[in-house]
């Protein structure tokens, strides 16, 4: 059995591989530490199972995961994430994932995680209510058709920083230490940018800053 970890921290990393190896004696496991590494990786050879971080550093959270999911749709994808929100399971579900752990759960939960997408199941997180519509489209398709010059005329520069840390996966909380802003302000910067965009979730804001580029632009933080 071939196992993909993708995360950035070698200690995620090496802990992952350390509790699957006695449980798995035949496991080989590849590790990279980005997605441009995740997907030479799966061009060049076959995996069982592919455990990836959703928030990777310099990268748009869901795109990976969204990428794997589609060159590869027999390749079960495990998202372990320190995220607990359950948009964010959910959007992951809809992308076509096969399980979702949280990082702050016991360690041997990826074990069963494992085993139930290797038999063909999926793995649900306690965590997202039961009945949760696992099949909410988030692809381009759900898209307004926005091009890098309406998206930079339309908003202001404190607005076009706020979105590039969004497609980055940053929290509020997070957001507003950056920016050096309350997260009560943030939260108006993120409303006015989904209204303006005519978009409808953070996630979408993701996929549309990797779609048009955004991210390659100059930001106005230091």
């Amino acid at each position: 059995m071939r196992v993909l970890i993708i995360d950035d921290h070698q200690l995620i990393r090496a802990a992952v591989r350390n509790l699957l190896v006695p449980e798995f004696p035949a496991v080989e496991c590849v590790e990279v530490d980005n997605g441009h590494s995740a997907l030479e990786a799966v061009a060049d050879g076959h995996f069982d199972v592919a455990i990836v971080d959703l928030f990777l550093p310099n990268e748009t959270a869901f795109v990976l995961v969204r990428q794997l999911c589609d060159m590869l749709p027999d390749l079960p994808v495990l998202v372990l994430s320190a995220t607990d929100d359950n948009a964010h399971m959910r959007q992951c579900f809809a992308l076509g994932v096969s399980a979702f752990v949280n990082k702050g759960e016991a360690i041997e939960t990826i074990v069963d995680a494992v085993n139930a997408v290797l038999s063909g199941k999926k793995y649900v997180p306690e965590a997202l209510s039961a009945g949760a519509d696992l099949s909410l489209s988030v692809g381009d398709n759900d898209l307004p058709n926005q091009s890098l010059e309406k998206v930079m005329s339309v908003l202001t520069d404190r607005q076009l920083d706020i979105l590039r840390l969004v497609a980055k996966g940053h929290s509020n909380k997070g957001i507003a230490r950056h920016s050096n802003l309350s997260e009560n302000t943030v939260k108006v910067h993120v409303s006015a940018i989904l209204k303006a965009l005519g978009l409808s979730n953070r996630t979408q804001i993701g996929l549309l800053a990797q779609k048009i580029g955004i991210l390659n632009t100059l930001s106005s933080l230091t």
